[in-house]
């Protein structure tokens, strides 16, 4: 049993692989040579003062230390999770280590037995994929190629479902990338590189029309397109101010039920 689950595992990991790259943890150092380690003492301050300069003329180059590295991440969720699969050819992988980077759109998963390789699934076979945080949250991503848009961009990403019915509410998840702005005389002196989480919602409707919201009641009303009396009425009768998704999913649930 178990040599027919690794080679089931092997043919899902071949036929998915779009693009593949090495555990750099499983490569060996590169030893460095140092030039100085066959100088003696004079000939070390000799080639250094060619480089700098002697006299009242030399100067040295100092490293900039203001930079503060690196802040977010490009990841949905920053640590690999236990996820399912679903392809568009009818396979359902289940229990497998994934990562979803929201920057660049990519489903990722780590083949634990091939090494800990990670190979970027292709998206025109994935259906949708599940995974949970570590607070056990579950959250289902999908896609809709067929969905009525001019962005292909949309048609081809992945969506977080928030809610799905005769209207389905999605929450497209991406990441921003802004780099440190400190080095220029005008600059904001900002000494780090950092990924943003940005939002936006879309409203896909039974005839597969898919088309952007704000979070507001307004904004969601216009977009289902009737029964606004009943369904501002609703809005005020269960005070909802729409600073959180769940107020958009009652909304649109709602708007299904009349």
């Amino acid at each position: 049993m178990k040599t027919l689950f690794l080679t089931t595992l092997a043919i899902f990991s071949l036929s998915l692989a779009h693009a593949q790259t090495r555990d750099s943890t499983k490569a060996k150092p590169v030893q460095q040579v140092n030039p100085n380690d066959r100088r003696n003492g004079f000939e070390t301050y000799q080639s250094t003062s060619q480089i700098v300069g002697t006299g009242p003329n030399g100067m040295v180059n100092t490293i900039d230390h203001r930079y503060e590295g690196l802040r977010g991440t490009p990841y949905f969720l920053p640590e690999w999770n236990k996820g399912q699969i679903e392809m568009t050819a009818g396979q359902n992988y289940t229990n497998v280590p994934i990562k979803f980077n929201a920057y660049q759109q990519q489903l990722i998963l780590l083949r634990t037995w091939a090494g800990n390789d990670s190979i970027i699934v292709d998206a025109s076979q994935v259906k949708r994929f599940t995974l949970k945080n570590n607070e056990g949250q579950t959250y289902v991503f999908k896609r809709w190629p067929t969905a009525i848009t001019n962005d292909q961009a949309l048609k081809d990403g992945y969506f977080l479902v928030l809610y799905e019915g005769k209207n389905t509410l999605l929450k497209r998840i991406s990441k921003s990338f802004k780099p440190a702005d400190y080095k220029n005389p005008y600059a904001n002196d900002v000494r780090y590189d950092a990924f943003r989480d940005t939002y936006s919602y879309y409203l896909l409707k039974p005839d597969q029309t898919l088309t952007k919201v704000k979070l507001s009641d307004k904004s969601i009303i216009d977009a289902l397109g009737d029964r606004k009396d009943e369904l501002k009425a609703f809005v005020k009768q269960e005070n909802l101010y729409f600073k959180t998704d769940n107020d958009a999913i009652t909304l649109v649930k709602k708007y299904d039920s009349l």
